[in-house]
């Protein structure tokens, strides 16, 4: 009873995005409501505990919410400026046919774009249409163009955050990792190690959408190539550490376009003019600011700049902002330089200003309640003394997180590496995002690898995890339906592209829940 009340809120999310279909925004806050109720009524935790762990998840999530929504600004302002036109113009000139332009728009630009904050599912269904791709494909290939480096999306939030929270507050501690920096390497290394397989998978299934297994057996090569390119740069990167982080999965796609180019032509020539250099200033802008600000002496600079200014003290524990070595304030620096270079008109600015202040409000509320879902249940059973976050007395009994891991360890035991990344996929298909399952199952996770096969193999437990939730995105409602309603592909059709897509997103989640159980079944 005790571990169907403490997934209980997650079901209903599950159920009610599944089943009833609602919008994900509408569940964050049935599940937050629900989340409240539970801890409070069955877990006997303190109302001003929930309060103060929803304030704190809020706060925590700032670095996600306020990323997507000067992102959103960004890409709104690009597009009405018809910087994104341009862009996409000077992209289809140099690319040949379809199957090339799967590749090259699909695997790299599309890895690039996610990296830089773009959803290509709002942004490419109706460049695809124009190629000459059937509805279906326009809308297929645009969500999958999502997945492959869906971890480094964002300049890596879904890597970088869920580590802040789960080194800090969460308080996980694995053997061998002694600092954040460590973490977040580690974390990373263990996500990429998983890509090969999962983006050659991708590069595959956007073939098919071309034209079925026909494409698959002619070009599975230049499949196999474009999908090996991005994982392996990634990967490489993320064992070399020449590069921060936020930047791995910019180079892996532009080196992805390249190769692409250079698969099916016999020279590289791109022509770009002046109006494409002023089109993709704000992402030039973007990829500088990260580097510098991501420059370890620098990012340390900025972070103790304003000193206590930016502290909060927030259920008797304090946080520190770090606006000034936070993306979304390099984000905001890009896009108020990028305005007049641009030169959107008045008019331009408005549209662009009004449609962010519509749209904004939905993502920055859904992300906020589920990272306040995710420490609700991690704060479940604990009580303040004296101004002090303190686990109560019968508190192995009362944690949400602890129980469903416990649970879940004695229900699998040595083989909970096999299903755990299904978790993951479980997690971003209810959270709508990588980040959002990474931070809700942080604790679970380790609550359940330490209780089998070994905290030791955590990281690799939690990277497969992460890349489940990257798989995950090909087959989550929202971006399917925002994908649909851009090229007026109806209920049907969609119907038909989540029937196609489900079983080779299982099978790659599987296949990534056998190979974490080989490199556990390895490490010991």
């Amino acid at each position: 009873m005790d571990f169907l009340m403490a997934v209980f809120p997650i079901l209903v999310v599950l159920c009610g995005m599944l089943f009833l279909s609602r919008s994900g925004v509408f569940m964050s806050v049935v599940g937050w409501l629900l989340a409240g109720a539970v801890a409070v009524f069955y877990f006997k935790t303190p109302l001003s505990v929930v309060w103060g762990a929803s304030i704190y998840g809020i706060v925590k999530a700032f670095a996600i919410t306020f990323a997507v929504a000067f992102t959103m600004l960004m890409i709104f302002l690009m597009k009405e400026s018809g910087a994104l036109n341009e862009i996409v113009r000077t992209i289809t000139s140099i690319t040949k046919d379809k199957v090339q332009q799967t590749l090259f728009i699909g695997m790299g630009f599309g890895s690039l774009a996610t990296s830089l904050g773009v959803v290509t599912p709002a942004l490419f269904p109706p460049v695809f249409l124009a190629l000459g791709f059937t509805p279906l494909a326009a809308v297929a290939i645009s969500v999958l163009c999502y997945d492959p480096l869906t971890s480094f999306a964002l300049l890596s939030i879904p890597i970088t955050l869920p580590a802040h929270v789960a080194w800090g507050p969460f308080g996980i501690r694995p053997p061998g990792i002694g600092n954040l920096d460590h973490f977040i390497w580690s974390f990373t290394q263990h996500i990429t190690i998983f890509l090969p397989v999962v983006s050659v998978g991708f590069a595959f299934m956007m073939l098919y959408f071309v034209d079925g297994w026909q494409s698959i057996k002619k070009y599975w090569k230049g499949a196999t190539i474009a999908g090996l390119t991005l994982s392996l740069t990634a990967l490489i990167l993320a064992f070399l550490k020449i590069f921060p982080v936020e930047v791995i999965g910019i180079i892996s796609g532009l080196l992805t376009m390249v190769v692409s180019l250079l698969i099916y032509n016999r020279g590289l020539k791109v022509e770009a003019d002046a109006k494409f250099w002023r089109a993709v200033s704000p992402w030039l802008l973007l990829f500088f600011f990260s580097l510098v600000a991501n420059y370890p002496p620098i990012k340390k600079f900025l972070a103790n700049l304003p000193g206590n200014l930016e502290v909060l003290t927030i259920a008797g524990k304090k946080e520190d902002l770090n606006i000034l070595s936070h993306v979304y304030f390099w984000i905001f620096v890009s896009l108020l330089i990028s305005v007049p270079i641009l030169k959107p008109t008045k008019e331009q600015f408005n549209r662009a200003f009004s449609l962010w202040m519509k749209r904004v409000w939905g993502p920055f509320l859904a992300y906020s309640l589920f990272f306040a879902v995710a420490f609700i249940m991690a704060w479940s059973g604990m009580e303040f003394v004296n101004g002090k976050l303190k686990p109560m007395a019968d508190f192995s009994h009362l944690n949400m997180d602890l129980i469903i891991g416990v649970t879940l360890a004695k229900a699998f035991g040595s083989f909970y590496p096999l299903i755990s990344p299904f978790l993951g996929l479980l997690g971003a298909f209810v959270g709508g995002s990588e980040t959002a399952s990474n931070v809700l199952f942080a604790k679970i996770q380790y609550g359940a690898v330490a209780s089998t096969v070994g905290a030791s193999v955590f990281m690799a437990v939690y990277g497969a995890h992460a890349v489940a939730g990257g798989i995950a995105s090909a087959i989550t409602p929202s971006k399917i339906t925002n994908a649909a309603a851009l090229v007026g592909v109806k209920g049907k059709e969609e119907g038909k592209l989540l029937k196609t897509l489900i079983f080779p997103v299982l099978a790659l989640t599987l296949f990534v829940g056998i190979m974490l159980q080989i490199i556990v079944m390895v490490s010991k």
